[in-house]
């Protein structure tokens, strides 16, 4: 078996390697240093069709190989690709990265907006009008980890973009984990809440984190993304 040696910043890219030493819960791909909570799809091809067996997050990692654990819920439903109970076995093929291509976006102001799509030209990114349009309808006014994953996946987005402070955070959707971060140069400092949209009347409430209640972009997603300052 080939061994891949690679050092992981964030990439949209597709990578499809081979499993193995498979247990009930993980496997392990000879893929080295990737970041933790990157996820992918495990697929079988079995007469000319590619089957979804499950879905899996990087658990481990290190200079000699790293390590997936799978996920048992139905995170990612294709009805172009068939369906199975199946269950990982040796020489199933994990596909990293996969939908990484699409994004959500959470940004506090235009200025952020503008500056980050400038840095990623060929990233899709879903308009998030329809995710505060969705807050809207669901009456939804915080979101919450659990509200955001469970709208990127059935939208079949793989990663969200969260804008707090200067610096941009790249969130896996399935593992909710940051899997990369950089600085983002913007001048303006205003925040939207609950993040620049179009959608209006968005009840906001009032976010308690503890004997706090406070209503402020930055603290929030600082503390949704388990960042301390």
């Amino acid at each position: 078996m080939k061994l891949i040696l690679l050092v992981f910043t964030y990439t949209s890219l597709l990578f499809s390697i081979e499993i193995f030493d498979v247990t009930n819960n993980t496997a392990k791909i000879n893929i080295t240093n990737v970041a933790i909570g990157n996820s992918g799809i495990i697929i079988r091809e079995i007469e000319n069709n590619s089957i979804i067996v499950t879905q899996a997050v990087v658990s481990k990692s290190n200079n000699i190989n790293s390590t997936i654990t799978f996920i048992e819920k139905e995170i990612l439903p294709q009805d172009a690709i068939p369906t199975t109970k199946i269950k990982p076995r040796s020489g199933d093929m994990f596909i990293l990265n996969h939908l990484y291509k699409t994004s959500l976006l959470i940004v506090p102001n235009l200025s952020a907006k503008k500056n980050l799509l400038k840095l990623y030209p060929n990233q899709n990114f879903l308009n998030e009008d329809f995710f505060a349009a969705h807050l809207k309808l669901t009456n939804s006014p915080l979101p919450s980890k659990k509200i955001i994953s469970d709208f990127a996946q059935s939208q079949q987005i793989g990663t969200i973009f969260i804008v707090v402070k200067n610096k941009l955070y790249i969130v896996d959707s399935i593992s909710f984990k940051i899997i990369s971060s950089i600085d983002l140069q913007y001048q303006d400092t205003t925040t939207n809440i609950p993040f620049l949209t179009k959608v209006t009347d968005i009840k906001t409430g009032l976010w308690s984190f503890g004997d706090d209640k406070i209503t402020n972009y930055n603290k929030y997603y600082l503390n949704l993304l388990e960042i301390n300052e």
